[in-house]
């Protein structure tokens, strides 16, 4: 009895064993978190928002020469294979209408008056305020009439002869255009016009 148990309690742990068994199960597992970290899906980025970038406005202030230059190059173009001409002048009190019309048959030079003024939509309303023909007393109506009728205007000029009053309608020249127009201020007696142009960011 005495010599089986020395035989049993004899035996010796092969520490060096466990040691390397316990050593290869570290690699093993640490190989299965490198690969499951390499192989699994790299997270999304995160989406930023651009800037949104807002509109870039000026403002331009002409004087009277400058407006009746811009003026003249637009009729000129405007009219260049037309027969019929008229001109468009700013002058001290005001903006004047100049062109020819037809009265009892006959082929009569006028002038139609206007006092400018600026909308709260930033386009600009002319009102008659006159009509100088010589001696001919001719109704203001009559003759913005026959202009309504007879004149090639731009689309975005719309005269009201039972008002008396042409729209300069800036927002419909805009429509069309990379910049866009708006009255911001018109001030006849100082001879000064401010205009807001506007480049849209899209």
């Amino acid at each position: 009895m005495d010599k089986q148990r020395t035989v049993k309690t004899g035996r010796t742990i092969n520490w060096w064993k466990w040691a390397f068994i316990v050593l290869l199960a570290a690699i093993i597992l640490a190989t299965g978190v490198i690969i499951n970290r390499v192989t699994a899906p790299a997270p999304a980025p995160a989406i930023t928002q651009k800037a949104a970038v807002g509109d870039t406005s000026m403002t331009v202030e002409l004087n009277r020469h400058q407006v009746n230059a811009l003026a003249a190059n637009y009729l000129n173009r405007f009219l260049k294979d037309q027969q019929v001409k008229y001109t468009f002048i700013v002058g001290q009190q005001y903006a004047t209408l100049a062109g020819d019309t037809k009265f009892l048959g006959a082929k009569i030079r006028f002038a139609l008056n206007f006092i400018p003024e600026r909308q709260p939509d930033g386009n600009v309303l002319l009102r008659a305020r006159g009509l100088s023909i010589g001696r001919l007393n001719i109704p203001v109506k009559i003759v913005m009439g026959y202009i309504a009728k007879n004149y090639n205007v731009p689309k975005w000029v719309k005269i009201n002869a039972k008002k008396k009053t042409i729209l300069l309608d800036l927002n419909q020249y805009s429509a069309k255009r990379s910049l866009k127009y708006s009255a911001e201020e018109i001030n006849m007696a100082k001879g000064r016009f401010k205009f807001l142009i506007t480049v849209p960011a899209n």
